[in-house]
Order: structure tokens, then sequence, then C-alpha cells
């Protein structure tokens, strides 16, 4: 798959930095050009998966333009900005699958002309699969649905296919929700709710980057924060600590030699930053770069970078330059109640985590300085709306850079796809394709990039991804550009007999299996 990629010209100094006009720099398309009067046109190359492409022209004064796709006028005439801020024309004649290329021509005034980012298609029935392949994917799932822990692995899932920009499958099945605890006691629902396409999960770990590795890419890409920029630089409370050496890259691939998990929420002191000074306190586990252990806490701490360079709290951060500019209207931490009816329900409080700490395992629990075991915040009661991790919810109240993040289908594929087209989505750029190309590659382990993981299939295709504790999955694929998104809710059957969630690594493989035995 053709990969889009960025560029921004100016007709007075190709190839040298100059000044972008503040009429261009609204546009964020994969390849924007601007030019005042000239009587030689300025060209660039865009990419698109399809057959057509969306231009937005933007005029600074009242304007004459000829705007050409593949040689073909697609536009000829006067621009007006007192009339129409922006005119997008959309051309399915001049565009084709692959490179294309556009030559602006202005004759009076100055013009700024972008081609967005491509963006899925989602009602494409007559191109998705077919029934056959449709009903496959629907019985690959069920057996893997139902309410005993000790048999099925979930209640409920959401399921997305998509491939070359067009979303070929997205479909719920099973349950959201279909029993309820309220002060311990657990009873059924005379009306379970029902998954469908447009459920909203608990992404648990996904968030690690779906969140915080969009928002470090994005500053990076700003030149706000470079992977070599160090812990005791970036959070004044660690410069004298043995994590100050630690880097953002360390941070991002597991190799920062923090430990993996500690119950925060029994060394919070009223306030979320009495957190981190703890964290401050608490000595590595293992020596900086000595191996990849895959640690929560770096990504907390990797949350805690993004606020301090922006300014903002990470959810404000992030809606705001990453969700809101995609168009991911379904994703959020803290979700509002508006919300609560359409969100997947997960666990009956949090036993697993209890566990966790009484038993030391799998990490030993930290007593340093000691506290009480008899912690009295645990919940007793259906968690809907509220993020499950324990040190989401109970330590950093929500938002944090490892958990806590809501979403839905149609967001994450938004999401996966802003990548697939090297780093936007529409006329909104996430990163640029340099930072995009540096955050998938493996500095020390084959099978983590920088915040993702990486996999490898039997025909040497790479493709990169996260999973999340509540169930959740999500992968995408550069070499033909598939995205495949499976969101469970396996809590809510509740703990298996060993005092275990099940895992949905068998449905996952299962879904991939099927996926490429159709292409």
């Amino acid at each position: 798959m053709t990969k889009p990629f960025r560029t921004f010209l100016k007709a007075a100094v190709i190839g040298m930095a100059t000044s972008v006009s503040a009429h261009a720099a609204q546009l964020q398309g994969q390849l924007v050009l601007q030019s005042e009067a000239t009587s030689t046109p300025l060209t660039g190359v865009f990419s698109v998966p399809g057959d057509h492409a969306r231009l937005r022209i933007m005029p600074a004064v009242v304007s004459e333009a000829r705007i050409k796709v593949n040689d073909r006028v697609v536009f000829d005439g006067t621009l007006d900005p007192a009339e129409n801020e922006q005119y997008i024309l959309t051309s399915k004649d001049a565009v084709k699958t692959g490179e294309n290329a556009l030559s602006v021509q202005v004759k009076t005034g100055d013009v700024a002309v972008s081609v967005d980012y491509p963006e899925l298609e989602f009602e494409i029935p007559e191109e998705g699969l077919t029934a056959t392949q449709r009903k496959a994917l629907q019985q690959t799932m069920q057996p893997f649905i139902g309410t005993d822990p000790d048999k099925h692995l979930f209640p409920g899932v959401a399921l997305l296919v998509a491939r070359q920009g067009k979303v070929l499958y997205s479909a719920g099945q099973g349950m959201a929700q279909y029993q309820l605890m309220n002060s311990g006691r657990l009873h059924s629902l005379s009306s379970p709710r029902k998954v469908t396409a447009d459920t909203v999960f608990d992404l648990a770990s996904v968030t690690k980057v779906v969140s915080t590795t969009a928002a470090v890419m994005h500053l990076v890409s700003e030149h706000r924060l470079s992977l070599d920029d160090t812990l005791g630089d970036l959070l004044p409370g660690f410069s004298q600590t043995d994590k100050a050496g630690i880097t953002v890259q360390q941070l991002l691939t597991h190799r920062s030699g923090l430990w993996e998990w500690q119950p925060l929420w029994l060394h919070k002191r009223q306030s979320r930053g009495s957190v981190f000074a703890w964290l401050a306190s608490l000595p590595r586990r293992y020596g900086i770069a000595e191996k990849r252990a895959y640690s929560d806490i770096g990504f907390m701490l990797l949350g805690k970078i993004v606020e301090q360079i922006s300014k903002m709290p990470l959810n404000d951060y992030v809606y705001s330059f990453v969700y809101q500019p995609l168009g991911m209207n379904r994703t959020r931490y803290l979700p509002p109640e508006s919300w609560l009816d359409n969100i997947a329900a997960t666990s009956q409080g949090n036993p697993y985590e209890q566990h966790m700490v009484s038993s030391s395992t799998p990490y030993p629990v930290v007593e340093n300085p000691p506290f009480e075991r008899n912690f009295d915040g645990y919940r007793d009661y259906t968690l809907t709306g509220e993020a499950n991790d324990g040190n989401a919810w109970y330590a950093l109240e929500g938002v944090a850079g490892h958990a806590g993040l809501f979403s839905a289908l149609p967001d994450l594929a938004i999401y996966c796809q802003t990548l697939l087209n090297g780093g936007g989505y529409g006329n909104a750029m996430l990163t640029g394709p340099e930072t995009l190309a540096a955050f998938l590659k493996t500095p020390y382990d084959t099978g983590q990039a920088l915040g993702f993981w990486r996999y490898e299939d039997g025909e040497g295709r790479e493709s990169f991804g996260h999973a999340g504790f509540t169930g959740t999955q999500l992968m995408f694929r550069p070499d033909d550009g598939l995205i495949v998104i499976m969101l469970t809710n396996r809590q809510h059957n509740g703990l298996r007999r060993d005092g275990t969630y099940p895992s949905v690594k068998p449905a996952w493989q299962a879904i991939l299996s099927v996926v490429d035995s159709f292409w």
C-alpha cells in the first residue's frame, strides 16, 4: 500500500525554509501548496487508496487560480474569501488509486490548496465482504461467547475489519451487560444490553498507544519533546533519583528499569501529585536498558511528561490535539453519564487487583514506607464507565498514561487509519511521517516498537498494535492497509475457578487467521 506523505511548498522558494501564510497554516493535509501570483504552476504529488480525493482551496484575498489533478482541470475561476472561507472539491474523474499530480497556478492574488489525508469509507456494502465471509467471522466468534468464565472467553464482542481504506465489517455480538452488582450483591438483568458496532469499551492498556503514545508522537513531531530527553530533565522531582537518566525512548519501549506494577493507591496522600512523589522515591527494579520489562509505571510517567510539557491535563491534551481534530467523538477519559447506557460493563469491583495486593503476585508489593493493607475504597459494584484499572481509578482519578481511556470501533479504526496514512486523517495531522517512522522501529526488541507492539506473520509482513487487560486488542498492517480491532468485556463474567480471567488470545488468533484467508 502506497503511504501518503505530507509536503508543504510555497511558490516563491521551493525546497527552502519559508514562513507559512496564516490562511495556509489552517490546512493540515498530506500535501499543501501555497502560492502568490506567478506564471509558473506549483506542483506536488499526493497519494490515495481509492478513486477520489478532497481538495481544500483557501484564498487569502480575492484571487484567480487554475487547479489541475493529473493534468485535468478541476477548478478554474475566481475565489473570494468573503463568500466562502474554504472551497472543498471532490473529484472522482481526475483522481486515480496511488500517486497523483497536483498543479496550482495563481493568476492573481494568494491561494493555498491542500489535499486531505484519506478517510475511511464506512458504508460500502457493494464492496464489502461476501455474505459467506461475514458469516465466517460471526461463526468464528460464536464459540467464545457465553457467560461461564470457565467455558467461555467473554459475554460480548465488537469486531471491525478494514482494508485499504474501506471498513469491510463492523458488528457486535453477545451482551454488553447481563448482570449487576450493588453493594456486593449480584443479580441478573431482566433485559441484558447487547453489544453493537458503536458500543464503548474500557480500553485498559490499549490506552498506552491510543492516548499516551499518540500524545508523545505529536509533541515529538512538533519538536517540543525529544526521544532522547531524560526523566530527570523533564520531571523535576526525578532529577536527583536513580531514574534521572531514563530516556523517553526507554519508557516507550519498556527498557526503563522501572517496576512493572505497584498498588499506587495505597501510597496516595490526598492528591495525584503524591503518587508521582512516591514513584520518584521508589528505586528501580532493574538497571536502565538492562531488559524489556513491560511497565505500567513507565507509561504513567509518560502521561505525566505530556502534562508537564503541554501544561494541560492529559485528558484535555489528547482530546484537543488528537481526538477532536481526527473526529474521534467516541473516545474519552471519564466518559459522561450520557454514555453509560452504551458502555460495556467490566468487572464486579476489583477482585483481581485485591488478590495481587494480598498475595504479592505476580509482582512483589513494595512497602516503603509501610502502608495499611485494609484499604477501604474498593468498589463493590459493577463497573460501567469507570476505569477498571485500580491505579488509573483510585490513584490517578481516572486519567492515566497506562489505562483509563474509553472508545469504540469507529474511532479506533480512524486512529489506525491515521497511522497507515503516515500520520494524518482528513485535514488533521497527528504526526509527521518521519516521527511516525521512528516510532515504528524496534531499537531494542523485535517485538517492541515505541509504544506499539510489533508482530510478524509467516510471510514476513509486520503489523503493529496493542492489547488491553479488559479484553481489547487492535492491530494495523502497513503492507496491505489492514486494520483488525476486537473489543470484549471478558471481565464481566467474573473470575475463573483458578482466580484469573480467561485469555482472549484464542479468539484473536482465530479472527486473524480467518481474515487472512479472505485475501
